[in-house]
């Protein structure tokens, strides 16, 4: 049972201002918060902090790292379920193995608190190490999870960190240390071990995976600008080590395109985004989490302040469509980012809410979205967004924040309608203000519980948000 010593800054609640919004009550913007900002009849619960005394591989009880970024669910139950939290990282660790890592929590309900039984890491040394747990999904015809490693560092010496990163930097399977980072990794959260890094599915900055019903297909995006959309199709379902690996291009100044097949030898793999791009594929602003309801994918995209179109990473890429109005001469400025939809049966990737500043609330600026998932609140589909801003321009942050020098980022609710595409930032409401420094990611929503990664925050934060941590959010 764990002691509940958490303090939170508690706010007004706010008028209901769209009919179709969720019962989940408003809370204000706030210019520079130190802690976690929630609405008033909420309640708030650290579950998993770094720091906290985990169990390693090897059976020994170890600190767990930080940079808590992904939550996904496996053995989920009515009032039980396990927890998989990825550490976006690269820290030398002889117990928890170097890079980053997933650590596993077994959870239940009890009344009005969630009981933490056990935390656990996974052995990632089958598979020589991970680097940079992003985001990840369950595949629940495997029972397996699939992690992304976000990139890779320039060469072995960054991975390094002068002993801080990995400490092994010999080659493993015919590639240096460096090209075996930057791929999506296959994990058994039960045995807890990583089975195979999946070469097939390319080396590029891995967001997140999103698995179709056939078990074969899977989306992915890259968290790169100039980024590409991928698709991978398995040969056989739910065996992802071989395939057939695509990018998406869209036709001349319209929404829909095709996929072009890739090389699938490994030294193409290795660059394959720079394949992609050289082969005219079309070019996104860093894309990121992915989530799905009634078969269309709603895909966040991070922006970008300014991308030279002479850059020379791009090749012969095109500008995703939908980013035409904000390209001006030879740059593209896409500061705030936005919210995209893509449909697998029409092959279209349309805007769904682009972000900027409000026309109604002088102190609403949606930027930068970022971690993403769909939850059903009073019977109801909403997307739950989270903030990662990239920039302190263009309002993204307060003005007594911009003077700091400090980001803050921040958790809305969308109600999911089908009747439009283009939806209004008008229509978000804010749910959570995250502490000064720190981005929300891996909402995960489960018995009326909003679970959520601060990650990052500023260590000079009270306790306890100056660590990241896991905080479970009783609307």
């Amino acid at each position: 049972m764990f002691k509940l010593n958490v303090r939170i800054i508690l706010l007004i609640i706010l008028p209901f201002t769209i009919n179709a919004q969720t019962s989940i009550p408003a809370v204000t913007a706030q210019a520079l918060p130190n802690q976690l900002v929630v609405p008033a009849s909420a309640s708030v619960q650290v579950i998993f902090s770094e720091g906290d005394s985990i169990l390693a591989p090897n059976g020994q009880w170890a600190i767990a790292k930080g940079s808590h970024d992904m939550t996904v669910p496996y053995l989920l139950q009515k009032k039980q379920v396990q927890l998989a939290i990825s550490h976006e990282c690269n820290d030398s660790s002889a117990l928890l193995g170097d890079g980053g890592g997933i650590t596993t929590l077994s959870i239940s309900k009890m009344k009005q608190k969630v009981v933490v039984h056990e935390k656990r890491a996974i052995d990632f040394s089958p598979v020589g190490g991970t680097y940079n747990n992003c985001s990840g999904t369950y595949v629940s015809s495997t029972g397996k999870i699939l992690t992304a490693e976000e990139g890779y560092p320039e060469s072995n010496v960054k991975l390094h960190r002068s002993g801080k990163g990995y400490t092994d930097t010999s080659d493993f399977n015919g590639m240096t240390r460096t090209q075996h980072t930057g791929w999506m990794v296959e994990v058994d959260p039960v045995s807890g071990k990583a089975i195979q890094k999946i070469y097939s599915m390319g080396r590029f900055g891995h967001e997140h995976a999103q698995v179709q019903a056939d078990n074969k297909t899977v989306y992915l995006t890259d968290d790169f600008a100039p980024g590409v959309f991928f698709k991978f199709i398995a040969t056989q379902p739910n065996d992802f080590s071989t395939g057939q690996l695509y990018a998406f291009k869209q036709k001349e100044n319209q929404y829909a395109g095709e996929w072009i097949p890739l090389p699938m030898e490994l030294d193409s793999l290795i660059n394959i985004r720079s394949i992609a791009l050289n082969k005219g594929a079309t070019f996104f602003m860093r894309m990121e989490w992915m989530a799905m309801h009634d078969g269309k994918l709603y895909i966040t995209e991070t922006g970008f302040d300014a991308l030279s179109l002479y850059h020379p990473s791009i090749g012969n890429g095109k500008p995703a469509y939908h980013l035409k109005p904000f390209t001006n001469k030879d740059t593209i400025s896409y500061p705030h980012g936005g919210v995209l939809l893509f449909d697998p049966e029409t092959n279209t990737i349309l805007p769904y809410l682009l972000g900027g500043k409000s026309t109604t609330d002088s102190v609403t600026v949606f930027s930068n979205p970022d971690a993403i998932t769909v939850a059903i609140i009073d019977k109801k589909p909403y997307l739950i967004l989270c903030e990662d801003i990239i920039g302190l321009t263009d309002q993204r942050v307060s003005k007594e924040a911009l003077k700091m020098d400090q980001y803050v980022c921040e958790v809305y609710v969308l109600p999911l309608l089908t009747d439009k595409s283009i939806r209004d930032i008008e229509e978000l409401r804010r749910i959570a203000v995250l502490p000064a420094g720190s981005e929300g990611s891996g909402p995960f929503w489960w018995n009326d519980t909003l679970f959520l990664n601060v990650q990052h925050p500023d260590r000079k934060n009270p306790i306890p948000y100056n660590k990241s941590c896991t905080v479970a959010i009783r609307f």
